[in-house]
Formats: C-alpha cells, sequence, structure tokens
C-alpha cells in the first residue's frame, strides 16, 4: 500500500503534514488534528504540486484546505550520498534540502531523514560504498510504516 506525504507552509495552523494511502484517504496529520481530518479523501492528489490548494471531499461535500503545499512526495525508501568537503559531512540535495555537519558523517543522514519525513521516525542503513574523491559513504533511509 503505497502512501505519500503532504506538507503544507507554515501559517501557524494545528498541522503541517498529511499522510494519505493510494486513494487519498488522510490516515495521519501531523503535529496535531489526525482525528479531525482522518477519512478527509484529497481528490486532486494526483495533479497536485508546490503552491497548489488541496481539494477534498468529506461526507458528500468538497471543499479546499487554505494553507498551499510546501511538497508531495511518496513515503518510500531513499538513498543519499554523504560527501566530504573543506567544512566537514555534507549529504545529497533531496527535495531540495540537505545537510552538512563539521564533525560527524551519519548526523547530517539523521537530520535530512527528519527534514524529509516530518513527524515520522526513519530507520536509517548505512551502504556499501567505496569512498572516491570526496564521496564518503552511500545511506538508505527508510521512513517507518513503510
Amino acid at each position: 500500500m503505497s502512501k505519500t506525504l503532504i506538507e503544507f507552509q507554515n501559517h501557524h495552523q494545528d498541522f503541517l503534514v498529511w499522510t494519505v494511502d493510494e486513494e487519498g484517504i488522510v490516515t495521519e496529520s501531523w503535529p496535531y488534528q489526525s482525528d479531525i481530518w482522518g477519512g478527509f479523501k484529497v481528490t486532486n492528489l494526483a495533479e497536485l504540486k508546490i503552491g497548489s490548494d488541496v481539494e477534498y471531499l468529506w461526507k458528500g461535500r468538497t471543499g479546499w484546505v487554505k494553507y498551499p503545499v510546501r511538497s508531495v512526495q511518496p513515503l518510500i525508501p531513499i538513498e543519499v550520498s554523504v560527501r566530504q568537503d573543506w567544512n566537514g559531512y555534507v549529504t545529497s540535495t533531496v527535495n531540495g534540502k540537505r545537510v552538512s555537519c563539521t564533525h560527524d558523517y551519519e548526523y547530517p543522514v539523521k537530520r535530512l531523514a527528519e527534514k524529509l519525513f516530518l513527524g515520522r521516525l526513519s530507520n536509517i542503513e548505512r551502504l556499501e560504498c567505496v569512498p572516491t574523491d570526496r564521496l564518503h559513504s552511500r545511506w538508505r533511509i527508510t521512513p517507518e510504516g513503510v
């Protein structure tokens, strides 16, 4: 069962991220209001993009969320690389997000997982890699529930 994360722009509302199933049904709302938004059906899931509005169906009524979409991404494992630069370690860029750290190569991967999958725990696994040039290591980030 495939899931999608819809991240909303922060306008100080009580929810920032929805998790929806393949039919567009909201299964989780983070950090709050799962009890309110759970069960709503996103009717324009296939057309969602940055800046667009989420349209929904609830008990035969249609409506839209007034907060624009910040990102839409499938809830799937992601592979990232960590490179060494003159300031420390930096991850590859995923969906416009990356993290660096001056003292540890695993820390930026953990922080990237938190940025990509807001409100969701993730498993971090180091993959086999032969370090070359500035490439230090490769990692797989698997969000919980996949």
